[in-house]
């Protein structure tokens, strides 16, 4: 039995056996609920840091989509009229590049990530 699950099971008894000496009829009952209460200080921590933390691989994706959506977003505009054929003819261009750039980008990284996949899976089949 690991240490932390003795320690929980001492620390429900001693509270049961406490609560013995000065009302027998709930000493069970004491002892379920602290047994229940620190039971999740029994499990395993997790060993990889879970936090707001993006990737590289997100953090393209993310801007790629957004600038897929800034154009259509022009396009838009133009339809409604908010933004004239000649500004939209010249903002479409860079906003075309960064998008190309990005998806580049992207590929490069998708890549990478099949090439460490292959390497990780190698690796296992291995052993």
């Amino acid at each position: 039995m690991n240490r932390k699950l003795t320690g929980i099971l001492l620390a429900s008894a001693a509270c049961g056996a406490l609560s013995a000496a000065f009302a027998p009829a709930i000493a069970p009952v004491v002892f379920v609920v602290v047994l229940i209460t620190l039971s999740p200080f029994a499990r395993a921590k997790r060993l990889w840091f879970v936090g707001d933390v993006e990737s590289e691989y997100r953090i393209v994706s993310r801007r790629r989509a957004e600038a897929l959506r800034a154009m259509k977003d022009l396009a838009d505009d133009k339809l409604a009229g908010k933004v004239t054929a000649a500004e939209a003819a010249s903002l479409r261009p860079a906003m075309l590049q960064a998008a190309k750039d990005l998806t580049t980008q992207l590929d490069r990284l998708q890549a990478r990530r099949a090439e460490i996949r292959k390497k990780i899976e190698g690796e296992l089949a291995s052993k």
